[in-house]
Order: structure tokens, then C-alpha cells, then sequence
């Protein structure tokens, strides 16, 4: 029998990460600490002014939050929405709106973060028009090359 895989909170640092000067956050990865693979659950901590992560929607994973303390807004596409402690949101895989949160209070904003892991993962960010694939380990431009749907359409209507 193996023994139990645990990890206090207070054991774990609170990790900077940042994109840009508007795009930075501090997280706790218990999961990962722990060996997870297939499940992800971290906790974030969000300065005031700050936002998460850049706009951004999943293919393949779900993802779901739970706002612990502090108030701020969940960024919905063009919508902005209030959350506060107590708000559980849900993003399914595969939905089409981006999301991230931004603190837009005074004082820091924790929130739960958990989903599954997939390998296959495709995630989009808008913003700046390009799509990480987690299977190939590449962000990559999301243009449609010349051509390729007509391509693509005719292969697949080949020798039916």
C-alpha cells in the first residue's frame, strides 16, 4: 500500500507569474506539487489592478473556480461580471467565450482554480490571435492558411 500523497498550503510558496505589467498573478500548485496529471488544482492570488491570464477559452479542458476572498470581475468576452467570495463559476470545455479575472478591488482576490488535464489541449487567446497546442508544445498564429478549408473539405469528401 502506498502512503497518502498531502501537502499543507502553508508549505507551498506563493509563485509569481507574469505575461505584462497588467497580466500577473501569484499561485499555489498543490496538485502538481503532489504529481497530479490528469487533474489541476491551484489556488490564485490577485493584486488589485491586476488581471490572471490573458482572454482565453479551452477546447478540451473544464475548468471551474471559487472565489475565496476579495472582489473582483470575471472578464466574459466583451462582458464584465462582479464575483465575490462564495461565487462558483464553470467554464465548460469547449466554450466559446474567453474568460480571465481582474481584480477591480481593493485588496487581493483569492480564487480556487480546478479542471482536468489533457494532453490534446488547444487554448485560444484572442487578443492577440494565437492558439497554444499543448500536444505539440507550440502557440502558434490562428490564421487560416490560403486555401486549406477547400483542401481539407475535398480530402475528406475523396472517394466516397
Amino acid at each position: 500500500m502506498s502512503e497518502p500523497r498531502i501537502v499543507n498550503l502553508s508549505d507551498l510558496p506563493w509563485t509569481e507569474w507574469r505575461s505584462d505589467d497588467r497580466t500577473s498573478v501569484e499561485i499555489r500548485d498543490p496538485a502538481r506539487k503532489l504529481g497530479s496529471a490528469l487533474a489541476g488544482f491551484r489556488l490564485y492570488r490577485l493584486a488589485p489592478g491586476k488581471r490572471a491570464t490573458r482572454l482565453h477559452r479551452h477546447h478540451y479542458q473544464e475548468e471551474f473556480f471559487l472565489i475565496l476572498k476579495g472582489n473582483g470581475t470575471l472578464q466574459h468576452g466583451e462582458r464584465a461580471v462582479a464575483v465575490k467570495p462564495g461565487d462558483f463559476i464553470l467554464y465548460a470545455a469547449g466554450d466559446p467565450v474567453p474568460h480571465t479575472f481582474v481584480n477591480t478591488g481593493s485588496e487581493p482576490m483569492e480564487y480556487a482554480a480546478s479542471g482536468n488535464r489533457v494532453s490534446y489541449e488547444v487554448c485560444e487567446y484572442p487578443e492577440d490571435g494565437t492558439v497554444y497546442v499543448e500536444a505539440i508544445d507550440k502557440t502558434l498564429r490562428a490564421e487560416e492558411v490560403a486555401g486549406s478549408r477547400a483542401e481539407k473539405d475535398a480530402w475528406y469528401q475523396a472517394g466516397r
